[in-house]
């Protein structure tokens, strides 16, 4: 079984490549899907680092892309720790950023990693798991109003308070060790429990365990001052949060100006540093999600530094 189904393969090079001896970053390696297809667009001496905070996808990434020697570097590390781990490269500018978030297709499939509701496993959630607290010892130190406020930003959930309370609840007799026990305590809340629901519950403290947006805007800010003019940031993001975030970040640099609206002259003197690349976002077609449904919901965005 392949270990992560890369999406948007063709327009990710489409709009990442445009140097093809050029330095290119994948930030979120993952079993190395995309960066097999970035390594078969470059020439000469194009030359591709790729990261995962996962240290199983770092293996695999090494595993799946050996052929190509020292065309590539294979690193361990997370968003916050580009700059430090590019200059463990000597690479001080790159022409291209990739970041492909949110979970790959072998982390929600190993009932083990506690990402999915739709297997039992122990509840943990970490991207990395050789650090940092698991999804149960998370839940069991949170006070109720910081459950409820977790479920309500980063899950999006209408039924926020009365998940968090039924999860207080349910502490009191035993502390949630399972993704089953977080999975029965959220059905318990409601007779015919949707999906979504679930879904979204799990989304909110994987993000919170990982502090997955805090390390996006991190990474973002890395990747800005790493591109060299005229390169490029194509993200792919799967729920609205991560867009969200991408795009209130953007706009900033793609306006240049912050002066308020009210003044009818710019006095700060800010100029935009980036531009879209694409006027519009991507999405998959209909025959890439019926192969892969998990692509369904990824937006493609590319921005250019001016």
């Amino acid at each position: 079984m392949e270990y992560h189904v890369p999406v948007m393969v063709a327009e990710v090079i489409r709009w990442l490549v445009k140097e093809a001896t050029g330095i290119y970053l994948d930030a979120t390696a993952g079993g190395g899907g995309h960066c097999r297809a970035i390594l078969a667009a470059l020439r000469g001496e194009g030359r591709l680092i790729a990261i995962d905070r996962d240290p199983e996808a770092v293996r695999e990434t090494l595993r799946n892309l050996a052929e190509f020697g020292d065309r590539v570097s294979v690193l361990q590390g997370s968003f916050v720790q580009l700059k430090e781990l590019m200059d463990s490269q000597r690479v001080e500018g790159v022409n291209g950023v990739l970041f492909d978030l949110g979970v790959s297709s072998r982390q929600i499939d190993e009932p083990e990693r506690g990402f999915s509701y739709r297997e039992e496993g122990p509840l943990d959630m970490r991207m990395d798991s050789e650090k940092g607290i698991k999804a149960s010892e998370w839940i069991d130190r949170a006070t109720e109003g910081e459950l409820v406020q977790v479920i309500r930003e980063y899950g999006e959930e209408r039924h926020a308070r009365r998940i968090g309370r039924a999860i207080c609840r349910l502490r009191m007799e035993r502390p949630l060790e399972t993704t089953d026990d977080l999975r029965q305590v959220v059905e318990s809340t409601h007779p015919q429990m949707p999906n979504k629901t679930l879904a979204r519950v799990f989304q909110a403290f994987r993000i919170a365990v990982n502090d997955e947006l805090g390390q996006l805007d991190r990474g973002l800010e890395g990747a800005i001052d790493l591109l060299l003019p005229g390169g490029r940031l194509v993200t792919m993001a799967y729920h609205s949060l991560e867009d969200r975030l991408i795009k209130q970040k953007m706009a900033a640099l793609i306006r240049g100006c912050i002066c308020p609206p009210e003044i009818p002259v710019c006095v700060c003197g800010r100029e935009p540093t980036f531009k879209k690349a694409n006027r519009r976002p991507s999405r998959a077609g209909a025959d890439e999600v019926q192969r892969n449904r998990r692509a369904r919901s990824a937006i493609l965005r590319v921005y250019e530094k001016l």
